[in-house]
């Protein structure tokens, strides 16, 4: 497993954990390094469009950013900070949809992340829940609490027939693989094939691999333990309900640091 300058990591089979010690000089190249291909998709950052360059990435994370309430910014970097480890740690995965939601600058309707699997075999729809210690102060009981919430939002919505969802899935996935990519095709495929089952009331929640996401804002020193990733991964396995399941804790002491780093980089230009 690749070692991150600030970043405590751990996995083992279906769990990932990653405790983000400090906004360190590695860590925010690794920002840099992604954060077009993660706003705009692969493929449309690839264009190098006048439009898309860095500085005017960071202009309209800005714009998307500033309005939103403080729960929706905790959100917007909890996502933020999925895509850039995903990116970075996850060498059997590409992310096939953008963070940027093309059509508005409201929060997206339908999934966080869809990732590829390299082999471009299987599809894996991804859900990310932050937010702050519980009422308990427990960093592991929290952990725990999103990743059930995880669980459950995306229980009930791929239970749905809600073609809205795959739709979109479909038109982001499009934008962000790159037309050579010999796998495109089966990616938008399988999604389609989500689509129509939607379409026809058939949508089952068993039929999908799913990635769930915790980001817990709470002070490193008082940390989640690995082992809490880990055992509630495997008690949602259990329950059957989806496919397969893949966990990934994150901490990190705040959200505005992140924030303040990419205004101050807007800012020097």
């Amino acid at each position: 497993m690749k070692q991150i300058n600030g970043l405590k990591i751990s996995n083992g089979d279906g769990y990932f954990t990653c405790h983000i010690m400090g906004l360190t000089d590695e860590f925010k190249e690794c920002i840099r390094q992604h954060l077009q291909n993660i706003c705009h998709g692969n493929a449309l950052a690839s264009r190098g469009l006048n439009g898309q360059t860095y500085s005017r990435t960071l202009k309209a994370f800005q714009d998307r950013y500033g309005p939103k309430t403080e729960n929706i910014k905790k959100g917007m970097i909890g996502e933020l900070l999925t895509h850039v480890i995903i990116f970075e740690l996850f060498d059997d995965f590409y992310v096939v949809s953008p963070y940027f939601n093309m059509e508005e600058k409201s929060q997206r309707k339908g999934f966080d992340l869809i990732l590829a699997e390299t082999n471009g075999e299987e599809v894996w729809i991804t859900e990310v829940k932050s937010g702050a210690l519980n009422q308990a102060g427990c960093p592991n009981k929290s952990t725990a609490a999103f990743l059930k919430t995880a669980k459950s939002d995306l229980n009930r919505r791929l239970n749905e027939s809600e073609m809205t969802f795959w739709q979109n899935a479909i038109y982001s996935t499009n934008n962000s693989i790159l037309d050579c990519k010999d796998y495109k095709d089966v990616i938008i495929g399988i999604l389609d094939d989500e689509l129509v089952a939607a379409a026809e009331g058939q949508a089952q929640s068993k039929d999908n691999n799913v990635i769930l996401v915790s980001v817990l804002y709470s002070d490193t020193a008082n940390s989640f333990d690995s082992n809490t990733t880990n055992r509630t991964s495997i008690d949602i396995e259990k329950e059957g309900i989806f496919k397969r399941v893949i966990s990934l804790s994150i901490q990190k002491s705040t959200f505005e640091k992140v924030a303040e780093f990419l205004f101050e980089e807007e800012f020097n230009g």
